[in-house]
């Protein structure tokens, strides 16, 4: 008897430590820190892609560098002036992955077409890769800094895609967000990151992750002070007083589109949902260039004032 009771406390203690240790390796995954473990791994490497056009062209403009002067780390920007008098800016909060064909089309979008100021939010330290939790805080500091940078009258709009759409939602949920802040879109944003974490690993790993996940939240919050539970998207969107419009890929397979969904739904007030039929993760504007210009006019033009 005592003999398989030591062999069943030996296992015991294997499948622990194993669970423990894969736990290890995807938090260190998922903060940036290496590609250990195959959950989301591939999205933290550098994309080989040729540049396009857009990317050629942000190279060619005035773009000035920004460093957020709040204590804590480093945290840089890049800042594209409107070429006529605006009091308008919108801060592009990029996703964590790298293949973002969208992202400088955006910027374009906004820099040309709308005449905005545009400060793309960079993420420098990988080390550090929260999944917005921790960048909220650090998008509500860029936002006064340009308020006490251009003026009170300053309009401020966030534009996020994937994390960085979660991270608009989360930092426009917070009760000292500014009043300037007019208007919030938010492109492919996960709703509860628990909830999408157990989705991807489902789709990444080819056994169940769940005790491993668990590891993975607890180590999270000795490193990052936070459980991946703590993080709801969908809680700090109920929050959010400003009008708000979720843009999502039907056939989105990186955060499904059941998620976008729950946004809207939790979201009070003026709201506005545009699934985009056929997109994927990163092309809802590629899909229909347009149709999305327009639906991002009509939806924003009522909030803010003409200067």
């Amino acid at each position: 008897m005592r003999r398989w009771l030591f062999v069943i406390l030996i296992l015991v203690l294997i499948i622990s430590g194993l669970i423990l240790y894969d736990g290890h390796r995807i938090q260190q995954t998922l903060s940036g820190q290496s590609d250990a473990s195959r959950l989301l791994a591939s999205e933290s490497k550098t994309s080989d892609e040729k540049q396009t056009d857009d990317q050629t062209w942000f190279t060619e403009q005035d773009v000035v560098s920004k460093q957020l002067t709040t204590s804590g780390p480093e945290r840089v920007g890049q800042y594209l002036a409107a070429t006529e008098a605006s009091d308008k800016t919108v801060i592009v909060l990029p996703d964590d992955t790298p293949n973002q064909a969208s992202l400088f089309s955006l910027i374009r979008l906004y820099h040309e077409r709308f005449g905005y100021h545009v400060l793309l939010v960079e993420r420098q330290d990988t080390e550090a890769r929260n999944s917005g939790w921790l960048d909220r805080l650090d998008l509500i500091d860029w936002t006064n800094q340009l308020i006490a940078e251009n003026g009170p009258a300053s309009q401020i709009l966030y534009h996020g895609l994937g994390v960085g759409g979660a991270t608009a939602l989360l930092a426009a949920g917070e009760t000292d967000v500014p009043k300037q802040l007019k208007v919030v879109i938010s492109e492919g944003a996960y709703a509860r990151l628990d909830d999408w974490l157990a989705f991807r690993a489902k789709e990444d790993l080819p056994y169940p992750a769940g005790p491993s996940l668990a590891a993975a939240s607890t180590f999270n919050k000795f490193r990052q002070d936070f459980f991946y539970g703590d993080v709801s998207v969908t809680r700090q969107t109920s929050r959010i007083m400003v009008p708000t419009l979720f843009i999502h890929g039907t056939d989105d397979q990186r955060v499904p589109s059941r998620m976008a969904y729950e946004l809207y739904q939790a979201k009070p007030g003026i709201k506005q949902l545009y699934p985009v039929r056929g997109a994927g993760h990163d092309d809802t504007s590629s899909k229909d260039p347009e149709n999305y210009e327009k639906r991002l006019r009509l939806f924003i033009e009522p909030f803010v004032k003409p200067l």
